[in-house]
């Protein structure tokens, strides 16, 4: 019998990872490359990308593979995946390829296809509940130019507007307004409003500022501190949302999972701190692997793979080989 390959993809606003594995869970190689969100680099570039993050998985050993589940941020609409999917099956990477937003894998990962809810902040943000029947239910994730509350971008472009605020007279005195041009390496802030106007600075480099941000907050910043609240409160409402549309029950797991949650523990607690108090029943976990195997798991579903014992103990211990595992 011929061996069957699996890929799963995860693909955001920053970067595109890869993960090729064998039919019963054994993770091959691993891949990474720069975004496929189409919303940020276009449809062209973000399938240069996914090719690129396949051909370091497979290291070009696997022409093609059976099943691929592409999972990319601002996915939300059928058009767009119809648009990436026809892109993707014309490039012959595998012979049947499935598209979902980049939230599903994250869920995947952190409730291994059980209803819960899973909150993501990395540049952008999504928050997205699966039901008991099955069903997704989601708030934010329409893109950085209509929502993307609580997310890199949105504490970033806070940042920015609120630096503008105080350097106007306007706003209330902050630290941002000499931290942000030295970042950039600029002299000013009209400096930096000209690398935004003339694109030189974008989504991704926006959502960079976050940690600064998080750096000012923990030395004293108010302004600073107060663009991290926000984001949360943004993020908690969001996520009282889709548990009230997908009735989920008490003790449900709410998974927590991108870039922001991962490099700040601090903006971790505060989330946590405001949903418990929200909501005193919900089950706050990390989820089990990263959302690249979320993405794995997805195709495991679609080709009708049952998530068996055997197939977790091997992707438990394959997976940790590529530092796939969250980190407790």
């Amino acid at each position: 019998m011929t061996e069957e390959y699996f890929c799963g993809v995860d693909g955001g606003g920053s970067k595109t990872l890869c993960v090729l594995a064998d039919g019963d869970g054994r993770v091959l190689g691993l891949g990474k490359s720069g975004s496929s969100n189409i919303s940020v680099v276009g449809v062209d570039a973000a399938c240069r990308n996914i090719k690129e993050a396949f051909e370091k998985a497979t290291a070009n050993s696997v022409g093609k593979v059976d099943y691929m589940a592409l999972a990319i941020a601002g996915m939300g609409s059928r058009l767009r995946r119809d648009i990436l999917k026809r892109e993707v099956e014309a490039m012959g990477l595998s012979r049947a390829v499935f598209i979902e937003s980049d939230a599903a894998a994250a869920l995947m990962a952190t409730t291994l296809g059980k209803p819960g809810v899973v909150v993501v902040s990395g540049t952008g943000s999504i928050v997205l509940a699966l039901d008991s029947e099955g069903r997704f239910h989601r708030a934010l994730g329409w893109g950085y130019l209509l929502d993307d509350e609580g997310s890199g971008f949105y504490i970033g472009r806070e940042a920015l507007r609120r630096a503008l605020s105080a350097y106007d007279g306007r706003g209330a005195a902050t630290v941002l307004t000499e931290q942000i041009p030295r970042y950039f390496g600029v002299g000013s802030l009209v400096e930096v409003v000209d690398l935004v106007s003339l694109r030189r600075i974008g989504v991704r480099e926006i959502a960079d500022l976050a940690p600064l941000v998080v750096k000012l907050a923990k030395a004293g910043d108010r302004v600073a501190y107060d663009i991290l609240r926000q984001a949360c409160l943004e993020l908690l409402n969001a996520t009282l949302a889709v548990i009230d549309k997908a009735g989920l029950k008490d003790g449900a797991p709410i998974g927590v999972c991108g870039g922001v949650f991962e490099n700040c523990v601090e903006f971790f607690e505060e989330f946590s701190s405001f949903l418990r108090e929200k909501a005193p029943s919900v089950r706050i976990v990390r989820p089990l692997f990263k959302p690249v195997v979320g993405a794995l798991l997805m195709a495991y579903r679609y080709a009708g793979k049952e998530l068996d014992d055997g197939l977790m103990r091997n992707l438990l211990e394959t997976s940790s080989r590529f530092g796939l595992r969250w980190r407790s």
